[in-house]
């Protein structure tokens, strides 16, 4: 028997014995349990489900991708999309609803879940790690299960499409607009009870000693040590802070805007770079220096452009001293990333900043930035071959924003949703946040809730920066919606994207196709021979006995739940 039919009969016994165990284990096991196990287990039964489609049946599989390239949208629900889309085409003189986004015409389309295990409406972190480690989570969770506690993190972690495509040989990277500690990016790298811990000034005394923030985390440990790219802002975090007359000028509010300042007088951006002794690596920090990189060459690139979120793409200071464009870091990555002696990559794009403009009821901010976040998976498109390069885009929540009236067709978006002859309201309103006390009449409080309570919005400035549209219900800080959120894909893997799934099986989707990590076995095409690198086929042949006994014994693992 020849080393490929070898790989491909041990490849589908491996996925049977697994079926077995994974039947025998589900009669033992609680269906609402919410540990490591059920939410792989529950990942897998829909990755088999949509394999048995006619498609998929009759290519064989569904592919499999040298690259994979997973966009997130912050807060991009479908009332995002909707208005993101329309307002695209009003910047470019256009009526706006006949628009299309560049992910719009992705041939395969599915809804995800986004609920977090303890919550209805999720957060990011919980969100984020379930989308990069197929393990649902707790609120504000990075990187580990239901299980963690302040103090066991490492026995609680789940591993993530980074350590996967990482023990594949393939290059990995980050870019956000956000702080690269924030908990989108961080559930890439990081392992942590609490996602608000990004520099140890964050953690509380008792436990510091015991945990690792995660800036650190990023710097010393795997996978965020082996990352060949990191972009956006955070860099306070890693006490590498610039000058205050070099910072924007514009400031907002809200709690999204606050930092986290290392007190411990570490700077890990040295630390970061002694690491690299030897390689060919690189920090920048501003626009000038990312773009005069030598990223064809580099082996190591990292970008931190802001002490702490990046700007809104609005009053981004586009000079070569200032911040770079989501596009421009997406296209240097993929630079970066793109080597012919590695099996490809995987990169994870983030325009985080469509959430903190919700947050603050700034519709004319977050809409912006869905366009920018448009414009950088449009660059990307450019720049890779679809017929071997997945890739995804999609949001990790919703928000409470609404997309109301009857405007006529054409109408500004940002304006209002009804006739003129009728008292005037606004086409995007929020059903909570700081948007409620801005139209509000200051000493109109304990006054009945009749129209003498309001400010006509009219009268009010509404091109200001800062505006914020009405909200109905007054919190500090707008919350997220919990619908379901949409998921576009294309390239090798895509048709697995159909229906309406949990938020976890989107790592299976990345798994499968990029033949790493668990959902690796269901893949045939990942064991073929063209698969194999060269010079390797007697390593294969001689390991094809270990390869059956490796079988058996996680077989009898996962009966076990020892995995």
């Amino acid at each position: 028997m020849n080393s490929q039919r070898r790989l491909v009969l041990s490849g589908l016994l491996c996925v049977l014995i697994c079926d077995i165990g994974g039947v025998i284990g589900g009669v033992f096991r609680s269906p609402n349990s919410d540990d490591a196990l059920f939410w792989r287990q529950q990942a897998e039964s829909y990755l088999k489900r949509i394999l048995q489609y006619e498609p998929n049946r009759r290519q064989g599989g569904a592919g499999v991708a040298r690259n994979v390239i997973i966009f997130v949208g912050d807060g991009m629900g479908i009332a995002s999309l909707s208005t993101g889309r329309i307002y695209k085409g009003q910047l470019a003189g256009r009526s706006g609803e006949e628009e299309v986004l560049s992910f719009d015409h992705f041939e395969n389309t599915g809804f995800s879940k986004t609920y977090n295990t303890d919550r209805q409406v999720p957060d990011s972190a919980g969100t984020a790690t379930a989308m990069f480690t197929g393990v649902k989570t707790k609120y504000g969770f990075i990187g580990v299960d239901y299980s963690a506690t302040a103090t066991n993190e490492v026995a609680a972690s789940v591993s993530n499409i980074m350590e996967w495509a990482q023990a594949a040989g393939k290059r990995t990277g980050i870019v956000t607009t956000t702080r690269v500690t924030h908990a989108t990016p961080a559930a890439t790298f990081a392992h942590s009870f609490d996602r608000n811990w990004e520099c140890e000034a964050k953690i509380p005394a008792n436990v510091r000693n015991k945990t690792k923030d995660i800036a650190r985390q990023l710097v010393e440990n795997a996978p965020g040590n082996k990352m060949n790219v990191i972009m956006g802002g955070g860099r306070s975090a890693f006490g590498a802070a610039i000058p205050e007359h070099l910072k924007t000028a514009f400031k907002f509010n809200g709690s999204m805007e606050k930092t986290c300042v290392r007190e411990d007088g570490r700077n890990l951006v040295k630390d970061w770079l002694v690491s690299k002794n030897g390689s060919e690596a690189a920090y920048v920090w501003n626009t000038a220096e990312l773009m005069n990189a030598e990223v064809d060459d580099l082996d190591y690139l990292m970008g931190l452009f802001a002490d702490t979120h990046m700007s809104y793409e609005r009053v981004r200071d586009t000079s070569e001293g200032g911040e770079p464009s989501l596009a421009d870091m997406t296209e240097k990555a993929i630079r970066v990333l793109k080597r012919k002696h590695s099996n490809g990559y995987v990169l994870m794009v983030e325009g985080g900043r469509i959430d903190h403009a919700h947050h603050q009821n700034h519709a004319h901010l977050a809409l912006r930035e869905v366009v920018e976040l448009d414009r950088a998976v449009e660059r990307a498109l450019g720049m890779v071959d679809l017929d071997d390069t997945l890739i995804m885009v999609t949001a990790d929540h919703s928000h409470s924003m609404t997309f109301n009236g009857y405007p006529d067709r054409g109408n500004d978006i940002l304006g209002f949703a009804n006739r003129p002859d009728k008292l005037p309201y606004e086409t995007i309103t929020y059903a909570n946040g700081p948007g409620f006390q801005t139209h509000r009449i200051n000493d109109s409080s304990d006054q009945p809730s009749h129209l003498g309570t309001w400010i006509p919005v009219e009268t009010m400035n509404r091109s200001a920066m800062d505006y914020r549209h009405l909200s109905a219900f007054y919190i500090g800080d707008e919350t997220h919606g919990g619908e379901d959120v949409a998921v576009f894909a294309t390239g090798p893997g895509s048709s697995l994207v159909r229906g309406t799934f949990e938020q976890n099986y989107i790592a299976y989707v990345m798994s499968y196709a990029g033949c790493m990590g668990p959902a690796k076995r269901f893949n045939a095409e990942c064991f073929s021979k063209a698969r194999v690198p060269s010079g390797a086929t007697d390593t294969v042949r001689s390991a094809s006995s270990q390869l059956l006994i490796s079988i058996v014994f996680l077989a009898v693992a996962k009966l076990c739940y020892l995995i």
